[in-house]
């Protein structure tokens, strides 16, 4: 039995390294070229520009600049979605989301310079806000090297004011002076109402004629305007130093994409080194001299659909799959009552409503938002691949096994996830639950959604193949082992996908994996929890997220995940606001709809019925546990999982939402099975 076991756990681990290999090869790691500024810097504003606002029609003039040009998508995220035009300007003297309350005073001139109105009572509400962003960094940052920031109108004073509020030099106009003025120039190009110009070509006009030297032209849509919805912006810099091709950068690391703190590291580093706080990072371009510019361009809109028509359909999947759930699972658990067997279609169908998360993965990787009734195509490209994974399941031996299906498609669910982050999180980006980059969510990495069902299958996995090695009426020592050691391989290989910085960055995630998996392995061995015990648990989980943070702290700034960012917090001293941030964030969505209050009732109940089966809620699953007792223990892991996670992370009540839309219907499948295996006997 140890030599088998050690031979499947192997090829399983060799597999996925092969696999990963091959996906990597597939699409290779792009070779980026980083932008150097030989003259001066002048970053461009036009309120709510998107890649469908340059064609050679209407714009013929920036249409013209994309032979030259490092191009992208900006997400213009600040603190609110749709970002205002005020508070995408004030972000920028930041270098993260800042809150202008949508107001963009008129500058006091005085002299060269001008003064920006309420400076005062916009810092003092931006240090008491979330992430406390220190407004007027970046100009301070230059000052500091004795060199000034330039602005031309007033959305550009916001970005260009100092921590005192003060603009160095401002000007109401792109004239020659304005543009030779500083090494650091913002220009407000927008009409009064915040948006930007119905002839981009005639007001960007003088910007060019009048810019001395060799400068790097950076120039971006920034807001999303006056539209009602969030939407990718379009950005493209210009210079000697800038190469032609897609721009990126170290804080999405998805080419063809950027964040508006990106466009601030870009301007910061002419001073050498990012600020330790830096949110995002200096854009970088993939070469490309061989696409034509119209292509280009078709692609970039192309990308910007891709990213509106996922937002577009997030919500009503998420509704459909939760009322296809309780549909499925309450009528089959009310027939299971009234008639004391559970009707023959409740298994498979259980097992479909789980592979749904999965398949919502999978149809990533079709272009169903391209052109059509783009929701209909969505569906079919799920349907599609929910049949798959069903088909799988029920394909092979392991059907004969009461927990074979649902193994397989926890196997299937934690297979695709954790090759998708470990090769860029292109499905993630997408998906109906996953990263939501328009509304603030990140370009890579694990999200919360995403963890929820990682987790979830990670443990499910993990406790279902032990289920598979331990029979308590024959069972020896060896097996009991070799079940504790699959939950912990499966865990802690689960944790190190979901810390890596380069992978899932997570970091409210490794410590509810391995205090989960921790917990299970304690219940198989039947060891029981001394203070002593629980101490060392602990301080091994947070010694593998330590070691992660500080892996990722050691790579500077501009390259740091949220792990590193977390440890130069703590060195700072900030760590206890960043905290006292997140519970508050996650306090605040808790309490957002009566369906988010629901989670910790549900949590709770759930957490009874497991611990008590003598009870009144845990009595109708006692005959589960006199059958498979091991299922219960792995209950109690997916609820210390959930748990932990939704204590962690800031957005964490999506946690258990997402994990139980995943176990739940396996547990039930399982269940069924176990009954007619029960009643067969």
């Amino acid at each position: 039995m140890l030599r088998r076991w050690v031979i499947v756990v192997g090829g399983v681990l060799v597999a996925f390294v092969v696999l990963s290999l091959a996906l990597t090869r597939i699409t290779p790691e792009p070779v980026r070229s980083a932008i150097t500024q030989p003259g001066p810097v002048v970053v461009v504003g036009l309120p709510g520009a998107q890649w469908a606002d340059v064609t050679q029609q209407r714009e013929p003039g920036l249409s013209a600049l994309l032979q030259i040009a490092g191009t992208a998508s900006l997400t213009p995220k600040a603190t609110t979605t749709p970002t205002c035009t005020a508070d995408a300007w004030l972000s920028l003297s930041a270098a993260e989301g800042a809150d202008a309350s949508c107001r963009m005073p008129e500058p006091r001139v005085s002299g060269g310079g001008a003064t920006v109105p309420g400076w005062s009572s916009l810092r003092s509400a931006n240090q008491d806000a979330p992430g406390s962003p220190d407004i007027g960094m970046l100009a301070s940052s230059f000052a500091g090297r004795d060199q000034c920031v330039a602005a031309v109108g007033r959305g550009a004073a916001l970005a260009a004011a100092d921590r005192d509020g003060k603009v160095e030099r401002y000007f109401s106009s792109p004239t020659q002076d304005a543009m030779s003025a500083c090494p650091v120039t913002f220009v407000d190009l927008g009409t009064s109402a915040g948006v930007a110009p119905a002839d981009i070509d005639k007001a960007i006009q003088p910007v060019f004629t009048n810019i001395q030297g060799s400068a790097t032209v950076i120039i971006t849509g920034l807001s999303d305007g006056t539209d009602d919805e969030p939407a990718p912006r379009m950005l493209m810099t210009v210079g000697s130093g800038v190469k032609r091709g897609a721009l990126t950068s170290q804080s999405t690391q998805q080419t063809g994409f950027v964040t508006a703190p990106d466009v601030s590291a870009t301007v910061l580093a002419r001073l050498g080194d990012q600020p330790d706080g830096s949110v995002g990072s200096p854009l970088t371009v993939r070469p490309d001299r061989t696409t034509p510019d119209a292509e280009i361009a078709t692609d970039l809109r192309a990308a910007d659909l891709k990213l509106m028509r996922s937002q577009d359909v997030s919500l009503p999947y998420v509704v459909a799959a939760g009322v296809l759930a309780v549909l499925v699972l309450g009528v089959g658990a009310w027939r299971w009552r009234r008639r004391g067997a559970p009707p023959s279609w409740l298994g498979p169908a259980a097992v479909t409503v789980a592979s749904l998360p999965v398949a919502s993965w999978l149809a990533s990787a079709v272009p169903w938002w391209r052109g059509g009734p783009t929701t209909l195509w969505f569906v079919v490209a799920v349907v599609v691949a929910a049949a798959l994974v069903v088909s799988v399941a029920y394909a092979g031996p392991w059907r004969e096994w009461a927990a074979g299906p649902p193994l397989v498609v926890a196997a299937i669910t934690l297979a695709v996830m954790a090759l998708d982050v470990v090769t860029g999180s292109q499905l993630q980006l997408i998906a109906p639950q996953g990263l939501q980059p328009l509304l603030g969510g990140r370009y890579h990495g694990m999200g919360n959604a995403a963890f929820g069902f990682f987790a979830s299958a990670a443990l499910l996995l993990g406790g279902l193949s032990a289920m598979r090695l331990v029979w308590w009426d024959d069972t020896d020592e060896t097996d009991v082992r070799l079940a504790a050691a699959s939950v912990g391989v499966v865990g802690v290989a689960a944790a190190v996908v979901d810390g890596h910085p380069s992978w899932g960055a997570d970091l409210g995630g490794p410590p509810a994996i391995l205090a989960a998996t921790a917990v299970v392995v304690a219940l198989i061995l039947r060891v029981r929890p001394t203070k002593r015990r629980v101490a060392l648990l602990l301080l091994g989980v947070l010694a593998f997220v330590a070691l992660a943070a500080w892996l990722d702290w050691r790579r500077g700034p501009g390259s740091r995940s949220h792990l590193g960012r977390f440890v130069q917090q703590i060195a700072d001293g900030e760590a206890l606001g960043v905290i006292g941030d997140k519970l508050a964030g996650n306090v605040g969505l808790l309490f957002s709809s009566p369906l988010a209050l629901l989670v910790p009732v549900v949590l709770v109940l759930a957490w009874v019925a497991v611990l008590r089966p003598e009870g009144r809620l845990g009595r109708p699953l006692q005959w589960l546990w006199d059958e498979l007792p091991l299922l219960r223990w792995v209950c109690v892991g997916l609820l210390v999982c959930w748990s932990v996670a939704f204590v962690l992370n800031d957005s964490g009540v999506g946690v258990p939402a997402t994990g139980a839309q995943l176990a739940v219907p396996l547990l039930v499948a399982a269940a069924v099975a176990a009954w007619r295996d029960r009643t067969a006997d």
